[in-house]
């Protein structure tokens, strides 16, 4: 029923009560009205009730709550300001991420670098040590031909060198065969020096024995043998200053047998082992003569 209704019902009522202090009215009638109006008046409560939750349901979207509308904002700047927080974190881990490729890019390139240097190092270790094999291989043969040649050869003939001579020290009789050396007497020279080497072995002054010898070799043209006497040097006493000098001669020897290719090794090999010896300036020197 409608409010209209309601309304229209309520005069007639009160039209009827009026009419009542006038004429009789029927007794039924009026009962009916009054439980009528009984009806309408529950059904105006009803209607009342109802019409708050009828009215929130009609309430446009636009009329919110404040406070939930703040929320929402709130909400959504939280949001707003995470996603941010976020892409930044993204990007730096990002940068991160492409400063480290460089730098491994950067590592592995150095790595290669210090690989092929290793390699390099290595190969000129291979080449040096190939370079002494063949010289070993060479002083071993010329050992083998001079072993022949003294077993083959009967001793020269001649009064033997002063070597029981009475010496006052081992000193003066090194300087005594070195004399002699060096004024031509290479033979005699030699034998003292041997004899020096039988009885003081371990002497300070046998490196320069064992090269003296190779010089009195030298000079009577047998190189063979000198190059096996500086070899003496060289292998015995490697850090001695007579070592260069001995290696240097090596390479003179081995010229003087038309040996080219292994005084090259020698000369080069001397500069490489003992670059500031006046003996590896000379041979430098006579690579470039020879080359």
């Amino acid at each position: 029923m409608r409010v209209g209704n309601v309304a229209l019902l309520l005069c007639l009522a009160a039209l009827g009560a009026a009419a009542g202090g006038c004429a009789v009215a029927d007794t039924g009638a009026f009962v009916r009205l009054q439980d009528e109006v009984v009806s309408l008046k529950k059904e105006v409560a009803s209607i009342k009730a109802s019409a708050p939750a009828a009215a929130a349901v009609a309430a446009p979207a636009g009329s919110v709550n404040a406070g939930e509308l703040a929320s929402l904002q709130k909400s959504v700047a939280d949001l707003s300001a995470e996603s941010d927080r976020i892409r930044g974190e993204l990007l730096a881990a990002t940068t991160r991420a492409d400063e480290t490729k460089v730098q491994t890019q950067k590592d592995i390139a150095n790595l290669n670098d210090k690989a092929g240097e290793q390699a390099q190092a290595i190969q000129e270790v291979k080449g040096k040590i190939a370079r002494v094999d063949e010289i070993d291989r060479r002083v071993a043969a010329l050992e083998g031909k001079v072993e022949k040649l003294s077993a083959a050869s009967p001793a020269p003939a001649g009064a033997p060198a002063q070597v029981s001579q009475e010496w006052k020290s081992p000193e003066e009789m090194y300087d005594h065969a070195l004399g002699l050396i060096k004024g031509g007497e290479t033979r005699k020279g030699r034998e003292i020096l041997v004899a020096f080497a039988a009885s003081y072995p371990d002497h300070r002054l046998m490196p320069n024995v064992h090269y003296w010898k190779g010089e009195s070799f030298y000079v009577e043209k047998d190189y063979e043998s000198a190059i096996l006497s500086f070899q003496d040097v060289v292998d015995k006493y490697p850090n001695v200053e007579k070592a260069p000098d001995a290696m240097f001669k090596q390479g003179l020897s081995f010229l003087a047998l038309k040996d080219v290719k292994n005084a090259r090794i020698l000369f080069e090999l001397l500069q490489s082992k003992y670059p500031k010896s006046s003996s590896a300036e000379m041979a430098r020197k006579k690579l470039a003569e020879i080359k």
